[in-house]
Formats: C-alpha cells, structure tokens, sequence
C-alpha cells in the first residue's frame, strides 16, 4: 500500500490547517451562486460516494438500494441551504458524513414507497461495479458497516493523494520518471533496486535514491494535507494520520 511512504514519519512534521478544505466544499453548498454549489457538489460526490456506499452495503441494503441511499443523500446536501449546525469546529468531515448517512438511511427506510426517497434521481453516475468490489472486500474482512466506512475513506484519501503527486509529475513534463518511481511508494519488498531504474532512465543510482527520497517527502505532504482538510481547526492531523493509515494497510 502506497501510504507505507509515510510510515515512520506521522511524527516528524508540525500539524497545520489547510484553508481551502473539504469542510469549504461542504459550505459551499450555502453559497447563493449555484455554479460554485454544482463544483463543490461534484468534488464531493467524487470523493466520498464510495464509503457511503459500501457503508450501506454493510449495513445489509441491497445494491440498489444503497444506490438510491448515496445519490439521496448527496442530492439533499445540494437542496439544503441552510446546513443548520453543520460547522467545520464540530469536528472530522469523517465522522460528520458517516453520522449524518445513517441518520438519512434512518429516514429513508421509514418512507413506505420508493418514490418517496427521492434516491433514483440520476444524481450523478456511480461506478457500482468498483463499489461492489470493494465492498466484497469489506466481507471478507468481517467489518462493521463503521470500520468499512473508515478503511475506503482512507483509501479514498490515500488514492486522491497518489492522483494529485502524478499530476505534478505529469505537469513537470516527467510522467516517464513517474511511471518508473511510482512503485517506490509501495511496500519495500515489492520495488525494485535503484540500479534497475537507473538503468531504464539512463541516469546514476544516486539520483534515482534521491528522486526517491523527493518524491516519499512530496507524497507524505500531499497525504497529511488530504487528511488535515477534513478537519477541525485545532485537531491532531497525527492521530487522524496514524488511525487511517492503520486501516489503509
């Protein structure tokens, strides 16, 4: 798993707060401008729909169902203008989604007909396939419905981080180097010696362990700022480090 770049070093950097977070993305959804809404709408059901869905899967709904329950509840939050005590100061967007799904779940199930639900509405497209791998996953591993939330959440996050450094990659014109080293941030008994990479890159063993070691460095601040971003001001980005990267692995 990439996130072993990190291992070892949780401690080794200062927590900082990251002002365009996640927590922006979801206030967003107050703003009277509908195109930023429709933005931050879009970011978020990319980002998080996946452990919402295998959270409902978990919880024993059937595959449409939890369809309808994930597309419902992303199309409430874009509905709702007024998020009440919806606030970044109350805590992890984690734990605010997953209260605030089970809740919406709650409701739902009470409604007696399907209409009601007003999940089918083709909110957005949903990759089921890939969901419902990674929900098999999750039986396999014998977790509740929290845990499997948690476990896709920090591999949600730990994917976003890998897109965002290849993007930098690819932006410097060296989507080649990335493709080489990229398997440098996996387990160390998968990755090959620096000689091999050398060899293909036409350059020394030393400036591949050093592209190596700016690359872990640049990956292990992508992550913790993924991660700081869906906290409250104040919160220990460490221990939120620590817990997702446990479940990641």
């Amino acid at each position: 798993m990439m996130g072993r770049a990190y291992a070892g070093t949780v401690n080794s950097e200062k927590s900082s707060a990251f002002p365009n977070t996640r927590w922006t993305m979801v206030l967003r959804l107050r703003s009277p401008s509908e195109p930023l809404q429709q933005r931050a709408f879009e970011e978020l059901c990319l980002a998080y729909w996946k452990p919402l869905y295998v959270f409902a899967r978990r919880c024993g709904h059937s595959p449409h169902d939890a369809e309808d329950f994930t597309q419902g509840f992303f199309a409430q939050l874009l509905r709702r203008k007024n998020l009440g005590a919806l606030a970044p100061e109350k805590g992890r967007l984690r734990t605010f989604f997953k209260t605030a799904f089970r809740n919406f779940i709650v409701d739902e199930a009470r409604r007696e007909t399907r209409e009601k639900r007003g999940g089918s509405t083709g909110a957005f497209s949903l990759d089921l396939e890939s969901a419902e791998r990674q929900y098999q996953q999750t039986v396999r591993e014998e977790v509740t419905p929290e845990e499997a939330f948690d476990r896709l959440w920090a591999r949600t996050i730990l994917r976003r981080t890998l897109g965002a450094l290849r993007e930098k990659f690819k932006t410097r014109g060296r989507s080649e180097t990335w493709r080489e080293l990229e398997v440098f941030l996996g387990p160390d008994e998968t990755a090959p010696g620096y000689a091999e990479i050398a060899a293909k890159l036409g350059q020394t063993e030393n400036t591949i362990a050093a592209a190596v070691r700016r690359m872990r460095q640049e990956f292990r601040t992508i992550l913790r700022q993924e991660v700081a971003d869906t906290l409250a001001v104040g919160e220990d980005v460490e221990e939120e480090l620590r817990y997702l990267l446990r479940l990641a692995w």
